[in-house]
């Protein structure tokens, strides 16, 4: 049997930040006998034929130039593109034409469509995914499956709707919602990363078939660990450093609150409680901080009674082993249900137990709860959820306990086989 060909617009794909880790470790699991991958991802330099690099599993990657919808573009640049999930042929009229928008839309949209054509010509089958955010990638993918009437699985990281990290405002909400309804009146399935988001999918699209396809993490960044001598060399001359050597450390990664503004909220909390604890300064507990932080964050954390570090932003495999060496992670996250942000999930293979603060409970304080690995606190709690957190990170370490099997890329591209499989057959 022929094989079966994806077409995956997925615009953050060389990024290599949490975003793109989403799709790029699950397609390297597909079985390169029965799929053959082709990623339309955003790159710097000219477009040239073929596929700027060869990820495992075979997996061909094309680096395409040009800009998205987003905090990039201004209101003039998007509208194009957002013109282009109601006149689903622009597009292609656009690069017929040969004339240079900077649109990423146009020049993934382009490619991908030469190469369905040739597969379906030669008698293969063809699956389209878009993978949002940006929303380009959701309307490159309603494309090419209304042009070549191909299946199509429409995935959302973040809600583009429920609980958007859109623009404010009543127009660009109304904008986002009548968008949604075309990129997902598609030939196919809808995926989303967490039960909330899924639950509102069903709410709104009672007729569309959809599914929960949580983030997760790759086995292989964490056996690639042991290996990787130098980063390790590098971590342990960081924390020697930032922390002396015996005490408790505490660490936070990635962003807080850049992205949902309402986790710095639960930042405060964190400072306060501590701050609160007669015997912090003295504990030897020191907190780490890895990655990007707002200048509000950082004034908080000047508050701070207690040793904190900020290190700054790091390349991602010395951010594992910055992780790995740490006896606590610290999750922040505010007052979105559906968040589940994928540094979570890296803290589930990492093994160290981890102590979240959250506005409310949401999918990350679900997941913790139901693998047994780790302790969520609530702002809400005041003092006596203070307490808790006190003892949440002074408690012993338990090992062996949690169950993150759900959460690994293999098991999960198992799953998106079996939805791949059924889409062709439909």
């Amino acid at each position: 049997m022929s094989k079966i060909n994806l077409f995956v617009f997925a615009a953050h794909h060389l990024s290599n930040n949490i975003a793109a880790q989403r799709f790029k470790g699950l397609l390297k699991y597909l079985d390169p006998a029965k799929y053959r991958v082709f990623v339309f991802a955003r790159g710097t330099e000219k477009a040239v034929p073929g596929p700027r690099d060869v990820e495992d599993g075979g997996v061909g990657v094309y680096a395409l130039p040009g800009h998205c919808v987003g905090s990039e573009s201004s209101s003039l640049t998007a509208m194009p593109i957002l013109a282009a999930a109601f006149f689903r042929t622009l597009p292609f009229l656009v690069a017929r034409s040969r004339l240079s928008t900077g649109q990423w839309l146009v020049s993934a949209l382009s490619e991908a469509d030469r190469l369905c054509r040739e597969k379906l010509v030669a008698g293969e089958r063809c699956i389209a995914i878009g993978t949002y955010s940006p929303v380009d990638s959701l309307i490159a993918a309603a494309s090419l499956s209304n042009r070549r009437g191909v299946p199509c699985i429409q995935d959302f990281r973040d809600g583009l709707v429920f609980e958007s990290l859109g623009r404010p405002g009543w127009l660009p909400g109304l904008v986002r919602g009548v968008i949604e309804r075309r990129v997902v009146g598609t030939r196919g399935l809808i995926t989303s990363v967490s039960g909330p988001l899924v639950d509102d999918f069903k709410r709104r699209y009672p007729d569309k078939p959809v599914a929960i396809l949580p983030n997760g993490y790759d086995p292989a960044d964490f056996i690639a660990l042991d290996h990787d001598a130098e980063r390790g060399k590098q971590a342990e001359a960081m924390l020697a450093a930032a922390a002396p050597k015996g005490g408790q450390l505490v660490g936070h990664f990635g962003r807080i609150g850049a992205s949902d503004g309402s986790a710095s909220k639960s930042l405060e909390y964190f400072v306060d409680a501590m701050n609160a604890d007669e015997h912090g300064a003295s504990s030897g507990r020191v907190v780490i901080f890895v990655g990007e932080l707002t200048a509000f964050e950082r004034e908080v954390l000047e508050r701070a009674r207690f040793p904190v570090v900020a290190l700054g932003s790091v390349d991602r495999s010395l951010a594992l082993h910055l992780m790995k060496r740490c006896d606590r992670l610290l999750l922040l996250t505010g007052s979105r249900a559906s968040c589940a942000t994928g540094k979570l999930f890296e803290y589930l293979a990492v093994g160290v137990d981890v102590v979240c603060v959250s506005g409310i409970r949401n999918a990350a304080t679900a997941i913790l709860a139901e693998t047994k690995a780790g302790q969520a606190v609530l702002t809400s709690q005041g003092t006596q959820g203070a307490l808790q957190l006190r003892r949440a990170l002074a408690a012993p370490t338990v090992v062996d306990r949690r169950d993150i099997g759900a959460y690994s890329k293999i098991e999960q591209a198992r799953v998106l086989d079996q939805w791949l499989s059924k889409a062709v057959l439909a």
